[in-house]
């Protein structure tokens, strides 16, 4: 299943975000999707509880593009977890991930990385669990060792 859904970008983001797409041929979705999937790695340094969740600084209406992508029901669902965990606006860590990482993911498209680490999104799944009558949720980001059958 595919999930349309929109964010707002503010305008020099957006700037940055064409010229990856221009630079790599790519569609401006998969660029965003790359981005977001690279954030992944930092979930331990962008985790926090028990406060609320953080959007971009405002600025002029005009400075301010709304973007339509679509996902699919696993990439939804991830980013809807990431703003929970991290406590930031989806649109908040996709700046985050424009500021910090875009030269990275734009060098590994373009073949001038030797990393050979992928930031593909998969094996997203949770679990509900019922335990002496508290519900219990496991989500996963991957799969752990202790659950692959080989």
């Amino acid at each position: 299943m595919l999930i349309e859904t929109t964010m707002y970008v503010h305008k020099s983001t957006m700037e940055t975000l064409n010229r990856g797409a221009d630079a790599t041929g790519r569609v401006l979705t998969s660029i965003i999707k790359l981005l977001m999937q690279r954030v992944m790695k930092d979930n331990q340094k962008l985790l926090k509880a028990y406060s609320r969740v953080k959007y971009q600084e405002r600025d002029a209406k005009g400075n301010w593009n709304r973007i339509h992508i679509v996902l699919n029901e696993y990439e939804y669902e991830y980013y809807l977890d990431m703003r929970k965990f991290y406590k930031m606006s989806v649109s908040f860590i996709l700046a985050y991930a424009v500021s910090r990482y875009f030269d990275e993911i734009i060098d590994k498209l373009m073949g001038r990385s030797n990393n050979t680490d992928n930031y593909f999104f998969r094996n997203y799944t949770y679990v509900k669990e019922i335990v002496d009558g508290i519900i219990c949720w496991q989500i996963y980001w991957g799969i752990p060792q202790r659950l692959m059958i080989y």
